[in-house]
């Protein structure tokens, strides 16, 4: 049986440095990388996120792109509409800790265009539950997200392009992997 292909993106910065990774799997086995430099506080990871995915030779295999969390380096935030929309690609956000709205609009007052941020944010829609995790979905039911999930995960919580991209991203910027994504 041939196995669904799924991105998994997370990032990792310091100071006036970041990147966010791409890692592609089938089910869990590890096919490839992608990669881009994003701004710190910026408005620039949809669009990377989005040409990575349309230049990637498995863009037309992908069954899912998943995210960890909305916000990539600091408050760089990614529309999850606008990615499905212009790749076609279902979405799922993945969290490990239900976000407190109340607390993350209160610190885009900290960065520019906070109005844009927090309309982004309210876009991605309604957090949902699905095991010990929290999502976001855009492109797919709750039904789809979870499947996903189940299809996508080695061992622990999160979609092994998750966990993969996560390592990647923190050896690329600290020089070792750390932390849990």
């Amino acid at each position: 049986m041939k196995k669904w292909r799924f991105v998994g993106f997370d990032d990792s910065f310091k100071k006036d440095v970041g990147c966010i990774i791409g890692c592609v799997t089938a089910g869990t086995l590890i096919e490839g990388f992608m990669h881009s430099e994003i701004t710190i506080d910026g408005l620039d990871v949809t669009e990377k996120i989005i040409t990575l995915i349309r230049k990637s030779k498995f863009r037309e295999q992908l069954r899912c792109v998943f995210l960890n969390g909305i916000t990539f380096g600091g408050f760089n935030v990614a529309d999850i509409q606008q990615i499905f929309e212009r790749t076609k690609v279902p979405v799922v956000v993945v969290m490990r800790k239900k976000p407190n709205f109340d607390e993350i609009f209160q610190a885009l007052r900290n960065v520019s265009n906070p109005e844009i941020r927090e309309d982004i944010i309210k876009r991605a829609g309604e957090v949902f539950k699905i095991d010990n995790l929290f999502v976001q979905i855009a492109g797919c039911k709750l039904e789809d997200a979870k499947t996903f999930i189940e299809s996508s995960r080695l061992r622990g919580n999160l979609p092994e392009c998750l966990r993969v991209a996560h390592l990647v991203a923190s050896a690329v910027i600290h020089g070792e992997s750390r932390g849990k994504a």
